[in-house]
């Protein structure tokens, strides 16, 4: 279990504790508005872009991931919604606004068949006969008798486990940072010296985690970028509301030559995962 350090170690000097800046845990302001969520719209069923596979499953790839291909024994994480061929939303955790974590043994043959292959980031859609949905009998009220389902998916890389060092997808800065957008927010832009509202997961280079605020209670934290480690006050800017970006600080950018406790050596690259879940602006 990683230790719960970090959120004081990126206090700058004279904030000795988190809850003289943030008194308990943030949460998400989206959910604070209670902004209502429009209903995700049914994909065209006679689209060119669905393949039809020997089992009668079609599968249409609307975005390819990066990374890893997800195996047939993973356990993913994912958005999805799934409809009914009428246009019915019958679930979907695009509405509830939380990702899903399922082992893909435990599912539907349609999924267990479906995503496989798919890669963070992807965007797959599949439309599953009843065979390899629930079968002749539906899951009423719901899920009628011997129906075809339609399902969004959109996998999530796991947000615990080390990037990809050597990936491609890494664009480097000439004062050696390392970045790499894994996703593009669509809310505002985060400016510099605005308070931010994240997820955030911190590793050394040998794949430990040293922190995560997807541990414990697993709710986005909020920091003032003015107060934390130069690497976030300079590339958490620019960043928007919804997107994923990935840092690889050297020292000099984290916490240098010194280090930070047990967890974080002396002259330490350090790796972060910052997704953005709001932002005040000065």
């Amino acid at each position: 279990m990683p230790t719960r350090t970090l959120r004081t170690l990126l206090l700058a000097a004279g904030l000795t504790t988190l809850t003289a800046l943030n008194p308990g845990v943030a949460q998400d302001p989206a959910a604070k508005k209670e902004v209502k969520v429009a209903d995700p719209i049914l994909p065209a069923l006679d689209a060119k872009e669905w393949k039809k596979q020997d089992s009668g499953l079609e599968i249409w790839d609307v975005k390819e991931g990066t990374g890893d291909a997800t195996v047939k024994a993973a356990t993913v994480t994912i958005h999805y919604t799934g409809w009914t061929v009428d246009g019915k939303i019958f679930d979907s955790s695009v509405k509830r606004g939380t990702p899903a974590t399922f082992p893909l043994p435990n599912l539907i043959k349609g999924w267990q068949e479906g995503i496989p292959g798919m890669k963070p980031g992807g965007v797959r859609r599949l439309k599953i006969p009843y065979d390899l949905a629930y079968g002749e009998a539906g899951r009423p009220p719901s899920i009628p008798a011997k129906a075809t389902l339609v399902f969004e998916i959109e996998l999530f890389r796991d947000p615990m486990k080390l990037p990809a060092l050597d990936a491609k997808e890494w664009k480097k800065e000439a004062n050696g940072v390392r970045l790499w957008d894994v996703k593009e927010g669509t809310g505002d832009v985060v400016a510099k010296g605005a308070t931010v509202t994240i997820h955030y997961t911190g590793w050394t280079l040998n794949g430990k985690v040293f922190d995560s605020s997807r541990s414990d209670n697993g709710k986005p934290v909020e920091f003032p970028l003015a107060s934390l480690i130069k690497g976030w006050q300079e590339y958490v800017p620019g960043m928007k509301v919804g997107g994923v970006r990935l840092m690889e600080l050297p020292p000099e950018f984290a916490y240098g030559k010194q280090g930070a406790g047990a967890d974080i050596p002396p002259n330490s690259t350090l790796v972060f995962e910052i997704e953005v879940k709001g932002t005040k602006n000065k």
